[in-house]
């Protein structure tokens, strides 16, 4: 097979990736100024672990809610630029406010403004990073971006460290500060691009808030079995990870000062900023299961290390580091993975929906974690949370997904290759070698005694080609009407027109070699079929969801 293609390494790149990094960039820096300190000042005050986790709990969840509900109104108004810049903006303000109000209710009543802020960018943000990547870089698209945003989560830190050192642990000083990040970030949203393309959507989507349940329901209703599968798996991973707050009350319990904690999560984020790229790059590589599966390892890895209760100040960085490898590839790279199995016009609703069950998985867990934390103690907890971790990376590395490979499908990228010998060569059923917005070619294996199976494609044109073989070539415009039979052999032509049912039969005595082409693509980015069961349990089940 001839899959020599050349690629730019950082073609990737754009003018709303670059921008939407430099946003994110001065927004972590000012969000994690604040976030390792928030948790240690509440335990101070008098907060326990159970309220520290429902107060977490609630901001999280009240924040997926606004995610769910802008990804909707996204996807509804075809716009994205306006809901990423107000949820910004919205965040950038309420930090700072908390300098003013520093009472621990207001501090609450703030946060809860900054997620706010962050529910309502979150979808339509990760949306247009998917709108600007196409299957084969959206790993490096989203990696390049959180990469942006854990550097400023690296530097947030570090700023905090330094007042505290130099200002006696100022934290009305440190809230205050955050306003010179967050207006920085405020600006640079200014440039983000509204992309040009836009769905209409059907009359019944275009009412008021009324539609919106209406619309939740549909389209989870109709999404595809594949969907939902990557969807369920993201809410179990959020479920056991619960909050990041409970690794740094952890790291106060086994005695660490808080200028140590902190110097932990810097080296946490720094960790995480250096690795996120290649993960992502990784996931375009091995696919995004296995690299989630890598992520529970590093996840199951942290809490078996914070389940000691003593653990040498080495160890518990060590910990923290381990922990950013599962924290890039879940924070980083979940959109990335969910993105592929959504149609552009539904992206802000699909990843909306996605947060909104990350969203109450994080207060189940947050809640669950807390309350056996007060009742049996962190190292149970901990070393058990550890062990669901590993046995979901494992489910990860052995469970079959669906299949998406950049290694063998060039959609979208300039392509060129001797198509009679990659035909030949092939021994899948289908594989699917170039993808693209109009336009899809796959080849395929036919066994003996096998046939394509019987389908239609409603709007969907199809050539086929046989380079090696014989079969029965069969249309009609009814799966119990096929009126049209016609023998085909190497070197045969066969033109499909959209809603014709068709199917071809194997009737020689060698595998038929295939390749064919769809006006527009018929199957998803990167298909590969090695046999024709697995094609039919695939395509069965996304023809169930579309029945819905």
């Amino acid at each position: 097979m001839n899959t020599t293609v050349k690629r730019k390494t950082a073609s990737f790149l754009s003018r709303n990736l670059v921008i939407l990094s430099i946003v994110s960039f001065f927004t972590d820096i000012a969000t994690e100024m604040l976030y390792p300190i928030m948790p240690l000042y509440l335990s101070d005050i008098g907060y326990g672990v159970i309220l520290i986790g429902l107060i977490e709990g609630i901001t999280q969840l009240a924040a997926g809610v606004i995610k769910l509900l802008s990804g909707i109104y996204s996807d509804r108004l075809q716009r994205r630029k306006g809901l990423v810049n107000l949820g910004y903006n919205i965040s950038a303000l309420a930090k700072p406010l908390m300098a003013l109000f520093p009472t621990y209710w207001a501090i609450f009543g703030f946060r809860l403004l900054d997620r706010f802020g962050k529910g309502i960018r979150s979808a339509p943000r990760d949306a247009l990073l998917a709108d600007v990547s196409t299957p084969a870089s959206r790993g490096r698209v989203f990696g390049f971006h959180r990469a942006a945003d854990t550097l400023g989560a690296t530097l947030g830190p570090l700023i905090t460290l330094a007042i505290l050192y130099f200002y006696s642990e100022n934290i009305p000083l440190i809230i205050g500060l955050t306003v010179i990040p967050g207006v920085a970030a405020m600006i640079a949203g200014w440039f983000i691009l509204e992309p040009k393309r836009k769905t209409e959507l059907p009359t019944g989507e275009k009412g008021g808030l009324k539609q919106v349940y209406r619309r939740l329901k549909t389209y989870y209703q109709s999404a595809p079995a594949h969907y939902k599968r990557v969807l369920y798996l993201i809410a179990v991973i959020t479920l056991i990870k619960s909050t990041d707050i409970y690794l740094l009350l952890r790291a106060r319990e086994l005695g660490l000062s808080d200028l140590l904690i902190i110097s932990a999560y810097v080296a946490y984020n720094l960790t995480g900023t250096l690795l996120i790229y290649y993960l992502g790059s990784l996931s375009d590589r091995i696919g995004f299961a296995k690299t989630f599966a890598v992520g529970g390892l590093a996840l199951g890895a942290t809490y078996m290390l914070l389940s000691q209760n003593e653990l040498p100040l080495l160890l518990v960085f060590a910990a923290f580091m381990i922990y950013a490898v599962f924290q890039s590839i879940y924070e980083g790279l979940a959109s990335a993975w969910m993105s592929l199995h959504i149609k552009q016009e539904d992206r802000a609703t699909g990843l909306g929906v996605m947060m909104g069950f990350q969203a109450v998985a994080t207060l189940l867990g947050t809640l669950a974690i807390g309350l056996a934390w007060s009742e049996f103690g962190a190292k149970l907890v901990f070393a058990l949370t550890g062990l669901l971790a590993v046995g979901l990376a494992i489910y990860l590395f052995f469970t079959e997904q669906r299949d998406y490979d950049s290694s063998t499908d060039f959609g979208r990228k300039p392509y060129v290759v001797d198509i009679k010998k990659l035909t030949m060569d092939n021994e899948n059923f289908r594989m699917a070698i170039w993808t693209g917005q109009q336009l899809q070619v796959t080849v395929m294996s036919v066994p003996v005694g096998g046939e394509v199976g019987l389908e239609v494609h409603k709007q969907i044109d199809q050539f086929l080609r046989i380079e090696e073989g014989e079969g029965l070539v069969q249309m009609g415009p009814d799966e119990n009407d096929l009126p049209f039979r016609q023998e085909a052999s190497t070197d045969s032509a066969i033109m499909v027109p959209a809603g014709m049912y068709h199917n071809i039969i194997n009737t020689g005595r060698k595998p038929l070699k295939i390749y064919s082409i769809y006006a527009p693509a018929e199957h998803p980015y990167g298909t590969v079929h090695k046999t024709a069961d697995q094609a039919d349990r695939e395509e069965l089940a996304e023809l169930l969801n579309d029945d819905d």
